[in-house]
């Protein structure tokens, strides 16, 4: 096993911990997470990637290997999570989002979703950069939200780790 200062790590270790069969990245820049989730979740689970599409080409190359357990849909990551949203039970057992190139508004849907797609103990990744409203946005929303309980860093660049509880 080896080891990543990285928050493109983060993703797989929290499918780890949680036992996620279902991961789901949102706007990543390139696909090293997408891999290393892939890994994590085994042959049987499935990783869910939202790119823009200047972002797909990298994504699918970094994720070669892993091409069967790998889903990437282009485009605008927040006009494709409403597609995701299905009527059986199936959810995201991590959410992990890059908020670095989102605006507030939008940024604040990937959690909104997260928590739509997700049930109490998903894990959730929030990674951008600490300075400007998007982070604010983000923080504000996290630390006011009942079904969310997180922890968050700002040294080198900003994460929040977050679970989804069942509180109302």
């Amino acid at each position: 096993m080896s080891t990543s200062s990285s928050s493109e790590s983060l993703p797989a270790v929290l499918a780890r911990l949680v036992d996620a069969r279902r991961v789901l990245l949102i706007a990543p820049t390139h696909g090293r997470s997408a891999a290393l989730a892939a890994a994590a979740v085994g042959e049987h689970g499935s990783v869910v990637v939202l790119a823009a599409d200047g972002s797909v080409a990298s994504v699918r190359a970094d994720t070669e290997s892993a091409r069967a357990r790998v889903v990437i849909v282009a485009g605008e990551p927040a006009g494709s999570l409403p597609q995701l949203r299905t009527d059986d039970d199936t959810t995201f057992g991590v959410v992990s989002a890059d908020v670095s190139r989102a605006g507030a508004a939008e940024a604040v849907q990937y959690l909104e979703w997260a928590l739509v797609l997700g049930r109490p103990g998903t894990a959730v990744v929030v990674t951008g950069d600490a300075d400007g409203a998007t982070w604010t946005a983000v923080q504000d929303m996290v630390d006011s939200h009942p079904r969310l309980a997180a922890a968050s860093w700002t040294a080198g660049a900003a994460v929040i780790v977050a679970a989804v509880t069942d509180q109302p």
